[in-house]
């Protein structure tokens, strides 16, 4: 099977569930406290690991990385090209999560500020089989290379821009498949924040994106798909109770590339992604929630 390429970002997660998110200057106390590796790029590489895929992470951890390491190598994530900056502590993301599942997140980069251009592999998707996955928790000139390097080499582009933040038009030409959140895409067009999956059809037929498709993720909503020439498809999730949220994107990011690299359509292959993403928010934290492929494949 063609495998997939992460290129993205490591943290350690520090997780504190809360009855509810704190106000400005206000202090609560935690209900309770989970330590894990999270980071976009290494969510996403664990979630496509999980359902069966091939998965190569490019990364940057600190010194103190090591225990991250083999919780990865445990997932089945292969580790070549996570590098370690010896000069960087690996990245933290403190999560606070309140029991409805939502949550506020303060992300320290740490090491994965230092991944440069000059650490990606030469070998980023080199056949039209393979999936390159890629977010914005890296510098936005590493993003651009891995992209356009991928589309000159012939592997299937997947771009997640979270956070959001602005994305030069020829590396959104590059891309196959994006994949953002509502914010996320409302910032990209420069239009005021909406809601639901009407204001979000609305939204991608007034836009005037260079990309191939979007796949817009609407949390408990699922997801709209649009790809060129065709009308919006809505995908709806199935109802789930939701504990923690932290991480469902990340899921929906690696199942959408684990099934667009068996060669799955892309409405097929959001449609098992949101069903991935509605298994992930029934548990606490981002990777121990993510569902495996029998898991998955026991709910459709």
């Amino acid at each position: 099977m063609p495998p997939v390429t992460v290129v993205g970002s490591v943290n350690r997660d520090l997780v504190l569930t809360v009855a509810d998110l704190p106000r400005p200057g206000e202090t609560v106390l935690a209900r309770g406290f989970v330590e894990g590796v999270g980071g976009k790029g290494a969510n996403q590489a664990v979630a496509a690991a999980r359902l069966g895929s091939q998965v190569r992470l490019v990364a940057r951890i600190g010194a103190d990385g090591e225990p991250i390491r083999r919780v990865l190598a445990a997932e089945g994530v292969d580790l070549d090209a996570v590098l370690t900056a010896p000069d960087a502590s690996t990245g933290i993301a403190s999560v606070v999560v309140d029991r409805a599942g939502e949550n506020t997140i303060v992300v320290n980069p740490g090491a994965n500020a230092v991944l440069s251009v000059e650490d990606l592999p030469q070998w980023l998707a080199r056949t039209p089989g393979e999936v390159l996955l890629v977010q914005h928790e890296v510098a936005a000139e590493v993003v651009a290379a891995a992209v356009l390097r991928a589309r000159e080499q012939g592997g299937t582009v997947v771009l997640n821009p979270a956070p959001a933040r602005p994305v030069a038009p020829e590396v959104l030409a590059a891309v196959d498949v994006l994949v953002p959140n509502l914010g996320e895409l409302a910032a990209l067009l420069g239009a005021a924040p909406v809601s639901g999956p009407a204001a979000a059809r609305e939204l991608l037929a007034a836009a005037d994106l260079p990309c191939g498709a979007v796949v817009v993720t609407l949390g408990a909503d699922g997801a709209l798909v649009k790809q060129p020439g065709r009308p919006a498809v809505h995908l709806p999730a199935p109802a789930v109770d939701a504990v923690d949220t932290v991480g469902a994107g990340d899921t929906f990011c690696g199942a959408l590339a684990d099934a667009l690299a068996r060669g799955a359509d892309l409405p097929a292959a959001a449609a098992r992604a949101v069903r991935a993403a509605s298994l992930a928010v029934t548990g606490l934290g981002a990777q121990s929630s993510m569902p495996y492929a029998a898991q998955l494949d026991a709910d459709s």
